[in-house]
């Protein structure tokens, strides 16, 4: 979609990028659920060792771990790229759907995400202000929602996962001895209350970016079919 309101506010869908992080979320959401499964073997299985090189064993979930960590990286920066073009195409499109009011730019709903201390609040009030303004559900003539923009639980949700997940992550991290790379007896619990919230997370910002995506193709259709067209200019050499 192209067409303008305005001469400078043009509306682009983003179904393309939607589609992209969608899938991206969904593998990395996969991968948080074989992080659950595989620690509980290692819980529940203990016995499964492999001897590696350096004379030490591990057991065999660790390995399986390890291969899954370096795919969902590699998804994680796939989602990383793709969802800040999505979110600044989005704010970019806010004009256009006659959401003239907000308080985040499109850059700077970029630009909070790598601005410590500021990334832990800024950038889950963008997509808050994102979700809201993208409502098809608002009155045209006062251009506000028919219903007080608050704090979706979708979105609140999905900020909690998000946070708790970084959290826990780091924590797992402490959790294997830097010299020799061997894990604590305490590393698979954490790994399994982590990887919930990072399922949570991943599944929750996967329905945020389709349900924004809808919202704004459905208020451009409806402002789209409401807005009058200006009639041709007059042909001054019909008549000659």
């Amino acid at each position: 979609m192209t067409p303008s309101f305005t001469e400078n506010d043009t509306y682009s869908s983003n179904k393309t990028f939607s589609y992209i992080l969608m899938a991206a979320f969904g593998g990395i959401a996969l991968c948080a659920a074989f992080y659950i499964v595989i620690s509980f073997l290692i819980i529940f299985a203990p016995d499964m060792t492999v001897r590696l090189d350096n004379g030490l064993s591990i057991h065999f979930g660790y390995l399986l771990i390890g291969t899954a960590s370096t795919i969902e990286s590699l998804l994680r920066l796939l989602a990383i790229i793709i969802f800040l073009i999505w979110e600044y195409r989005a704010f970019k499109n806010l004009p256009a759907l006659k959401s003239n009011y907000t308080e985040f730019s499109p850059g700077w709903a970029v630009g909070w995400w790598f601005i410590p201390l500021a990334n832990l609040i800024k950038p889950f009030q963008a997509v808050r202000e994102l979700w809201n303004e993208s409502d098809p559900e608002f009155d045209e003539e006062s251009q506000f929602l028919h219903v007080a923009g608050g704090t979706p639980k979708i979105v609140g949700f999905w900020w909690a996962a998000f946070l708790l997940s970084g959290i826990l992550g780091r924590l797992a991290g402490m959790l294997i001895d830097p010299r020799t790379g061997m894990p604590s007896k305490d590393l698979p619990l954490v790994l399994i209350i982590g990887s919930f919230f990072e399922l949570a997370a991943a599944l929750l910002i996967l329905f945020i970016v389709k349900g924004i995506t809808q919202k704004q193709d459905q208020r451009y259709d409806k402002i789209a079919a409401t807005q009058p067209f200006s009639p041709p200019p007059p042909d001054f050499y019909q008549n000659r």
